[in-house]
């Protein structure tokens, strides 16, 4: 389908009961993950941190020296990070994730955003981001109802494509819309434990040609801006 490359980010499909889950996680996804792709024809690139959705029963807090100590090499994002239900915990764990993205000269983050209460949620979002000066990054699974939110900061725009997300009729009517944002979209998946289309990323791109959308545009959304972003480049 033409990929040549992936960003693949930490998320457990449960809560893990202790910290050394999460370690193993990004163990696999630096070691395992990589190299599977790679056999394959695939580069892979990493994401790790503590997605909402996956925060420990039992957080140890060394599960933090453990992410700063792994931001390198193939690894180009802290995420994926961000609030589910915006609760007091979500947000001290947020909190702490960030300031490691600052403390290691404002690395990449990759910030989720929910399916419910996603307008709501994401204002809290941004709220601890602009606390914390967080200029490089994403806002991920954006779409009609919190863009305008997302394109009110610092950060790069986040579309997914996937069940429960964009559809690509959707995902076309967001580009069209913000013409003059096209430096800021990246196109994605979100690959997970769910009923995926995994082909979404490609066959968007299939179908932003049908459109006949600019060969520049199409581009910058659906990989130069994700390379200049993570620097992947240098990467390589």
């Amino acid at each position: 389908m033409g990929v040549e490359s992936v960003i693949s980010v930490a998320f457990y499909p449960i809560k893990p009961k202790h910290s050394a889950t999460l370690e193993d996680l990004f163990r696999w996804i630096i070691e395992r993950e990589t190299r599977r792709l790679q056999e394959i024809g695939i580069t892979c690139f990493c994401g790790i941190g503590i997605h909402p959705r996956s925060i420990p029963d039992i957080l140890n807090p060394s599960i933090y020296d453990y992410i700063n100590k792994n931001l390198r090499e193939r690894v180009v994002a802290l995420g994926e990070i961000g609030l589910e239900k915006g609760t007091k915990e979500e947000i001290k764990v947020l909190e702490e994730l960030l300031l490691i993205a600052k403390r290691n000269n404002d690395f990449p983050v990759i910030l989720h955003t929910p399916g419910k209460n996603r307008r709501k949620i994401t204002k809290q979002l941004i709220d601890v981001t602009e606390s914390l000066d967080i200029i490089s990054g994403v806002i991920d699974h954006v779409s009609s109802e919190n863009i305008d939110l997302a394109l009110d900061t610092k950060l790069n725009i986040g579309l997914t494509i996937q069940k429960g997300k964009l559809t690509k009729e959707q995902f076309i009517d967001i580009i069209q819309e913000y013409k003059g944002q096209t430096n800021r979209f990246i196109l994605n998946s979100d690959l997970g434990i769910d009923v995926a289309f995994k082909y979404g990323v490609p066959e968007v791109v299939q179908y932003m040609i049908k459109k006949e959308m600019e060969k520049e545009v199409i581009e910058k959304i659906s990989h130069k801006n994700a390379e200049s972003i993570f620097k992947l480049n240098e990467k390589l």
